[in-house]
């Protein structure tokens, strides 16, 4: 083998070396911020959360109060929240997202259509929707039907 074609072979394999160590650093660099960025643990009360009104083209629905928004180790556009319903209001008309969905009702009464089917609802009613199934909530009631709602897509998706 010639010392020209050794060198240049030494050359590539330097190359290669660097580029690997570069990308295994850049990797860990990335990592490193996608972790800083993670939701952290706590613990949120009512008393921490500020209540907005909530309007649907321009009707006034409810209020609207954010426990928690971000990404989590598991995954990704994570929401936590409390929704205060008015009596004969929906938040919207059905509809549906890429985001997995639980909603927990704690008081009030009225239904939900989850997947086209349709169920009466009171307090400890709790509904899931998978991806982009149609789902979606009424205050049948004279009172606030309060429910809370977790959505969230996994990193893996």
């Amino acid at each position: 083998m010639s010392q020209l074609y050794r060198q240049k072979w030494t050359i590539a394999a330097w190359a290669v070396a660097l580029a690997v160590g570069i990308g295994e650093a850049w990797r860990e660099r990335s990592f490193a911020a996608d972790k800083a960025r993670l939701l952290e643990p706590k613990t949120v009360t009512l008393d921490d959360i500020k209540l907005k009104e909530f309007a649907y083209e321009g009707t006034p629905r409810g209020e609207i109060g954010v426990y928690f928004e971000g990404q989590t180790a598991g995954t990704r556009n994570f929401v936590v929240g409390q929704f205060r319903l008015k009596p004969g209001q929906e938040p919207h008309p059905i509809h549906k997202h890429p985001e997995e969905e639980i909603l927990i009702v704690t008081s009030g009464k009225g239904e939900i259509c989850c997947d086209g089917k349709i169920t009466k609802i009171g307090p400890g009613s709790v509904m899931y929707t998978s991806p982009n199934a149609p789902h979606g909530i009424k205050n049948l009631g004279d009172e606030v039907l309060t429910f809370y709602f977790v959505k969230w897509i996994g990193v893996g998706r």
